[in-house]
């Protein structure tokens, strides 16, 4: 099973770090193992590299993209492809500050199909694996 930690990248960051990709990615690991008496530093490293998602619209939009596909369900802000015949077992949560995508599938078809994919960026800390979005989607 694999944890993908999809952040939504700041324009001018995104600019920045477009062909650094490893800094990027160590920045934001940094920031998962934070040390808790850093709290106020991590807080503006935070708010400087990452906008916000608008939950709602993005539930919408996934909604409206996979529904039509079988094996797909939604609940509040969890969407899930259940599919035994590719195989793939993925669920992505919606928060407003990334999305949490859990999938036993290499190339998660919520991940292939998600159509905004400029300036998002997507970390497995797991296996210290990381990519643009629309990069791996061009793939």
């Amino acid at each position: 099973m694999r944890t993908f930690y999809i952040f939504k990248i700041k324009k001018e960051m995104a600019i920045l770090t477009k062909d650094t990709p490893y800094n990027l990615f160590k920045t934001i690991e940094n920031l998962y193992y934070y040390d808790p008496v850093n709290t106020s530093i991590s807080f503006k490293i935070y708010q400087d590299l990452f906008d916000t998602f608008n939950k709602d619209y993005l539930n919408k939009k996934i909604d409206n993209i996979f529904k039509s596909n079988r094996y797909y369900s939604s609940e509040e802000d969890i969407h899930k492809i259940i599919n035994k015949y590719r195989p793939e077992n993925s669920i992505l949560k919606v928060a407003r500050s990334h999305m949490l995508l859990k999938s036993d599938n290499i190339r998660p078809t919520l991940l292939i199909n998600y159509l905004d994919s400029d300036n998002l960026f997507v970390c497995d800390f797991k296996n210290k694996d990381y990519f643009w979005l629309n990069e791996f989607v061009n793939r």
